[in-house]
């Protein structure tokens, strides 16, 4: 896996190993850039369910000022730290090691906003077996809580067939639904 485009273009990053995580194609790393690229400036861009870090590491590369990894699994976050000092930037990069809510909360809490937030959470998974899937939930607690600011954007990847419908948003609108492969991209904007 490597890097796109930007400043650190054609640089290799490192990515777990196994199926614990599954890395974004870069066709769809590429769509999403393209969608945000002229609000990726500077902007401080939050990155859930991480992985390697590789949307991360793509956003610093094309001129993000920040960008905060949320990942659980510890093998991952190895990763997201050792390609943070192979890149040189660990002072463009908070890593969170936890549960995502938990840590999507404590956020909120400090008062911590993002221009641009993007989620890839396991597909068709679920919270817990009784209820929506990660991806769902991940949409309607944006819209509940301001770590997203105004006007800034949303992007959700799952599997094609199991797109997020969220209904009744009062601060998210659904701009755009993207196949790219096997997943959907979702963009939502902050009203």
């Amino acid at each position: 896996m490597y890097i796109i485009s930007g400043e650190f273009r054609h640089k290799k990053l490192i990515s777990p190993k196994g199926d614990a995580t599954r890395p974004t194609s870069n066709r769809l790393r590429e769509t999403l850039f393209n969608i945000c690229q002229h609000q990726i400036q500077g902007a401080h861009f939050l990155d859930i369910f991480a992985g390697s870090g590789a949307m991360g590491f793509e956003a610093l590369s094309r001129g993000a000022g920040s960008v905060t990894f949320i990942e659980s699994n510890k093998r991952a976050i190895e990763c997201i730290q050792k390609n943070s000092l192979l890149l040189n930037i660990q002072d463009r990069c908070q890593i969170l090691c936890g549960d995502v809510f938990k840590l999507l909360k404590q956020l909120a809490k400090r008062g911590n906003q993002f221009e641009i937030i993007y989620a890839d959470p396991p597909y068709r998974t679920s919270v817990n077996p009784s209820s929506k899937f990660y991806s769902e939930t991940i949409i309607e607690w944006m819209d509940q809580h301001s770590l997203l600011k105004e006007g800034g954007l949303l992007f959700v990847e799952e599997a094609f067939e199991s797109q997020p419908n969220v209904q009744d948003l009062k601060t998210l609108t659904l701009l755009n639904s993207r196949r790219s492969g096997p997943a959907a991209l979702q963009q939502y904007r902050k009203n």
